[in-house]
């Protein structure tokens, strides 16, 4: 009888979502024990108790204090967009080309398109993103950045624009276990200036007051349900099968339709069913994440499955 330990962050998930989790997994699966555990929190108690059992450790986020003795753990841990990038392409999961910004670095606008979007290559950090003339991109030392901008303490990358549309968008799925538990479709407020194609740029900056990231406070959200871009969110799940929790973000180009991956959240602060932050989107937009794909019994078969696939516990 092996032993689940889901480790609880209560700022990022409500303890009842697990509480929820770890009562259907006990009556649908009642050879898996499941204990649930506090992030920051040392536990020795029960961490005694995991030992006595092949144990199966589940954090979405990386934990903090929390030890157990032995057994396998999945974490969530933030990797670098060019990690991110570079497994993709092992997977065969569609990324738009990218390049990490050296000295050396010169784009031909034949391959690149006219413009490509500049990023900091630190996982999460919407802060830094521009959109620039492809033959002007060049290298810059991180002292030359302002104070507070990430190209100070990461390299920056060079990636193809997808342009998704006048209004900037993309789709976020999240998944665990590469099982969707919600996807969302987030488009840029409307009461900016729309990018008619995809060199229409124009303006300060190469701007022109044409958003090219979709994510802002005054974002509209509704819930997804295209099949393609679910299917892919899980395949893009494949090239993480360490990390628990994931939100992808994906984009559809509106000339062709092909579909890309532009990164994912590895960290796994993505539990939107129940964080500060995800009941403010729900509230907001009117919908409902748990109810969308029955977001816990997802849950439920997911971990069922890692543990019994982990563990060989039979089903």
């Amino acid at each position: 009888m092996p032993n689940l330990v889901l480790v609880h962050w209560p700022e990022r998930q409500a303890l009842e979502d697990f509480n929820e989790i770890a009562r259907r997994i006990e009556e649908r699966a009642p050879e898996i024990g499941v204990l649930i555990a506090e992030s920051k929190n040392d536990d020795p108690e029960l961490a005694e108790k995991a030992a006595q059992k092949p144990t199966v450790v589940v954090s979405m986020m990386e934990i903090r204090r929390f030890r157990v003795q032995h057994g396998t753990i999945f974490e969530g841990k933030d990797l670098p967009k060019s990690v991110q990038y570079t497994r993709y392409r092992a997977a065969g999961i569609p990324v738009p080309d990218w390049e990490v910004i050296t000295p050396d670095t010169r784009l031909d606008p034949k391959d690149w398109g006219p413009y490509v979007i500049v990023k900091p290559d630190l996982a999460r950090k919407a802060a830094g993103i521009v959109i620039k003339k492809t033959g002007r991109v060049r290298f810059a030392t991180p002292e030359t950045y302002p104070e507070e901008h990430p190209g100070r303490t990461s390299p920056m990358i060079a990636q193809k624009f997808v342009y998704t549309g006048r209004w900037a968008n993309h789709y976020r799925v999240t998944t665990l276990f590469g099982r969707t538990l919600f996807a969302v479709r987030c488009e840029a407020d409307h009461g900016f200036r729309p990018l008619e194609s995809r060199d229409g740029f124009a303006g300060a900056a190469g701007v022109g007051g044409a958003p090219v990231v979709s994510n802002k406070k005054t974002s509209h959200y509704t819930l997804a349900y295209d099949e393609d871009i679910i299917a892919l969110g899980e395949r893009a799940h494949s090239a993480f099968p360490e990390l628990p929790l994931l939100g992808h973000d994906i984009v559809r180009d509106a000339d062709t339709g092909e579909l890309f991956v532009l990164e994912s959240n590895t960290r796994g602060d993505v539990w939107l069913l129940s964080s500060g932050t995800g009941r403010s989107l729900q509230r907001a937009n009117g919908f409902d994440l748990y109810s969308q794909f029955d977001a816990l019994e997802v849950a439920t078969e997911a971990l069922i499955d890692k543990v019994r696939a982990v563990c060989g516990a039979e089903s």
